[in-house]
């Protein structure tokens, strides 16, 4: 018996080192990943948190863990592959966050490198048995055999995705100038809401032009109020700090005047345009956009201003405006 249990200790010894072998980290964000992803520093440190303070990574371990950040349109990834000292891949992993939440992903990254690292591990069988050369046979009639413990199954959690059919709201206003929709050059407005998805947006926005000193003996300035929809087509650049927008919208357009002897043809003051738009953007906060865009408008039926039965102005065919304003987007909870 004395000698069985110096063998079953010198066994446990041996198999415990194969236990605790030390592992190395390659990890880098890389240049396209956003300024907030966590540095190897954070990532061990959080490891080793949860670890109790037991740091498993080494510089010159033979098994290795590499991390690699790929930033895609939609999302940022964290493509996580383990290799033993024969250089076999034994575990890999793919976690994700939106874009901007690096400081999420990396926590989902610290999750999986711990299932990694410190898995549930079973005893060998062969740590419950005894060499027969060893232990003389003992005159009890043999125990039951107990049954097998059941094979640890590795946790499936995975970080909860956001649906892609739930879209975000984005609020915008803007200013600029708009040309040939009032008899001289006006000062534009525009304020709008939008619901947005990945690279489709459909939204509406309120227009407010005004012009001054029209081209009479009275000093009368002249208005334009429109309401549109938009169905917009976006797409990300820069790894999705920057963007491109192009736009169809229709309006519906009240112009005005602030002389009684003016008036619109027809005695009808509504107008209806079609029109496109292209733009681009640029995220300088995480909620907060630069966007700058120009419209052209076609007018099927084309208003005019008439003073003492003569026609004053009458509106061209294709309009126009150019604006800069911001972009502030919030999610749907």
């Amino acid at each position: 018996m004395l000698v069985a249990a110096l063998l079953y200790g010198t066994s446990e010894a041996t198999a415990q080192p194969s236990q605790v072998l030390p592992w190395r980290l390659d990890y880098a964000p890389g240049p396209d990943a956003p300024k907030n992803c966590p540095d190897k520093s954070y990532i061990k440190a959080a490891l080793a948190t949860k670890l109790k303070g037991h740091d498993p990574f080494t510089d010159d371990a033979p098994r290795f863990i590499s991390v690699k950040l790929v930033l895609t349109p939609q999302r940022i990834e964290a493509h996580i592959e383990a290799r033993d000292e024969n250089g076999e891949v034994v575990d890999n992993h793919v976690t994700h966050a939106e874009s901007w939440r690096c400081d999420q992903l990396a926590d989902r990254t610290v999750f999986y490198l711990r299932d990694i690292i410190d898995p549930l591990v079973l005893p060998p069988p062969e740590a419950d048995a005894v060499p027969s050369s060893s232990v003389p046979p003992a005159s009890s009639p043999p125990s039951t055999p107990r049954p097998p413990a059941p094979l640890p199954s590795r946790p499936a959690a995975k970080p909860p995705m956001r649906s892609p059919w739930l879209p975000k709201l984005a609020a915008s206003a803007s200013a600029g100038a708009a040309w040939w929709s009032a008899p001289k050059t006006a000062l534009s407005l525009a304020m709008g809401l939008e619901a947005r998805w990945p690279r489709f947006s459909v939204g509406i926005e309120g227009y407010y032009d005004h012009a001054w000193e029209l081209a009479t003996q009275q000093d009368v300035t002249g208005e334009r109020a429109a309401l549109a929809a938009l169905a917009c087509f976006r797409q990300d650049l820069f790894s999705a700090r920057g963007f491109a927008r192009a736009c169809l919208f229709g309006d519906v357009t009240l112009l005005l005047v602030d002389a009684q002897k003016i008036k619109l043809s027809d005695d009808d003051e509504l107008v209806f345009d079609l029109g496109a738009r292209l733009g681009g953007g640029f995220w300088l906060a995480r909620y907060l956009g630069l966007e700058l865009h120009g419209d052209v408008a076609y007018v099927p039926r084309r208003p005019a201003f008439v003073i003492d039965g003569e026609e004053l102005w009458r509106a061209p065919r294709l309009t126009g405006a150019v604006r800069v304003g911001l972009v502030v987007p919030f999610d749907i909870r």
